[in-house]
């Protein structure tokens, strides 16, 4: 057979792979926090929301559409988009002038490394920056390669596009800009086209600048408060720790492709977006981000330090380029539980303890900077089914005329709300409140003056505010993150907890106005 053919072949045959690996496990595990925050925003389609931009909102909306409430259905466009993504891999691959043990290294190191498979198996507007991100960088090497400017065009679309979806976008931009300027190339710039793009990508982004300014620029809040209970836990050792755990060994194989940079054979397309990776790699590194922030960087340096490695081993033997390819997969498969969903969560405890010291798991550091055998990503997937049947028991209990007049009320947590919101549909229960990140945008101004079932570690200020308070139990999932979360049903108010209330939303509420 042709090389094409084989070319063609070898890719499907990953994408094959990559597909089974995801549609196999995807059910294993409840759903993650954060994909159901994502999820609700399909019931509130919108230009910009408080923590992210508005593109997986939109996504989210097309899950529902589609699938409805089902765990499948949610993780199927990141499956999806990680098979779209290792095309794009290929055919940067095929423009690097690659053979079959370039195209086979690169895609193997795709699709085994820890931080890729775990990206494409949650609904978070990760997967998607990835993709597009991927295709942002093809476009750019093949418009430098081609000096065909009307891709600038098509860069403008993808970078609005990605944009909508992170904003880190910006400073990944930003990086091969900056280079390109700097290169010999730099006269790619001056071009209608490329003044196109600009135009283009501002209006596509204009509707989310113009919602982030009638909202008082959420996002400002979002950075600062990420920074005070995150970053600051973050020291340089946690952020390249955590990028070779998400790369595992795979990572000398990206730094084979900076290595490349230096090679007097490189073409100069292969430089600028090269080096242009590694100006943003330093973007985030001094701006203090985490880790996983470059990750998606890494599968142009995997495409690049194959081509490197299979320039210098073109003439040896074949079984030196199978172990290249087959010992960084083998060593990458051991970490295969930590990011897939293989093992029970008890299992997999016990695989951490005897494997931990000497196999990299991924985000086993959580936020406050403490490392644990369940990742904080794990323990953010299990004890929501738990939560959802306590408070689904405290509204069971209610007579009905009560129900019509009873409110949820979670804690500044969108995980609790979130949980109500999928897994307490099957219950019929009413939407939960709380004024945490979006959930704050979406809380009524007003609620009855009836009773509540309230979701917290204590009562809190429910004993003040109602005669009657009643713990209906507690979520004692010992891998659950939210471990201890009790549910309360207050009855018989003591005071108008509709005023109370009404003061609480407008305070909540007060941080995305002028006001």
């Amino acid at each position: 057979m042709q090389k094409k053919t084989w070319f063609t072949i070898i890719t499907c045959l990953f994408i094959l792979a990559k597909l089974i690996l995801h549609f196999s496990t995807s059910t294993n595990y409840e759903l993650h926090r954060d994909e159901m925050l994502y999820f609700n925003m399909a019931d509130h389609v919108s230009f910009g929301y408080a923590s992210v931009p508005p593109m997986i909102g939109w996504l989210a909306w097309l899950t529902e559409l589609l699938f409805g409430y089902s765990v499948f259905g949610i993780r199927f466009f990141p499956a999806l988009m990680g098979a779209l993504s290792i095309w794009i891999l290929s055919r940067i691959v095929k423009d690097l002038d690659g053979g079959l043990f370039a195209l086979t290294l690169t895609l193997t190191a795709f699709l085994l490394s820890p931080g890729f498979l775990l990206i494409g198996s949650l609904l978070t507007p990760n997967v998607v920056e990835q993709t597009l991100w991927l295709g942002i960088i093809y476009v750019f090497f093949r418009l430098i390669k081609t000096e065909n400017l009307s891709l600038w065009l098509v860069f403008g679309l993808l970078t609005g596009l990605a944009f909508l979806t992170k904003y880190s976008v910006a400073f990944r931009s930003a990086g091969l800009i900056l280079t390109l300027l700097l290169s010999k190339k730099r006269g790619l710039l001056n071009s209608r086209f490329f003044f196109g793009a600009l135009i283009l990508g501002f209006f596509l982004i204009l509707p989310n600048l113009i919602w982030q300014y009638t909202h008082n620029w959420p996002i400002v809040g979002h950075m600062k408060a990420l920074q005070e209970t995150q970053l600051v836990n973050q020291t340089i050792s946690d952020f390249f720790l955590d990028i070779f755990s998400l790369v595992s060994v795979f990572s000398l194989l990206a730094f084979s492709g900076i290595v490349s940079l230096f090679s007097r054979s490189l073409k100069i397309e292969t430089k600028i977006v090269s080096f242009g990776l590694v100006v943003t790699f330093l973007l985030f590194f001094f701006s203090g981000g985490k880790g996983y922030y470059v990750l998606g960087l890494f599968p142009f340096w995997f495409a690049a330090g194959s081509r490197y490695l299979e320039s210098i081993i073109a003439d040896k033997k074949h079984i030196l380029k199978t172990g290249i390819v087959t010992f960084p997969a083998g060593i990458a498969l051991l970490s295969l539980p930590y990011v897939l969903p293989v093992f029970s969560l008890k299992t997999l405890q016990s695989y951490s303890e005897m494997t931990g010291y000497f196999i990299p798991n991924p985000f086993s550091r959580w936020e406050d900077g403490n490392r644990r055998t369940i990742s904080q990503v794990y323990s953010d997937m299990t004890g929501w089914k738990e939560l959802a049947s306590l408070v689904a028991k405290a509204y069971e209990s209610l007579p009905e005329k009560e129900k019509k007049n009873c409110t949820l009320f979670a804690e500044k947590n969108y995980g609790y709300a979130g949980a109500i919101h999928f897994y307490g549909r099957k219950d019929n229960l009413p939407a939960a409140i709380t004024f945490n990140d979006s959930y704050t945008l979406w809380a009524p101004d007003s609620i009855p003056n009836g009773s509540i079932i309230y979701i917290y570690y204590n009562a809190g200020e429910m004993t003040d505010l109602f005669n009657e308070v009643k713990e209906i139990g507690t979520v004692a999932n010992e891998y659950f993150r939210e471990r201890g979360v009790k549910v309360f049903l207050s009855r018989n108010p003591k005071t108008d907890i509709s005023e109370v209330y009404s003061g609480l939303a407008r305070r909540e509420k007060s941080v995305y106005t002028f006001e």
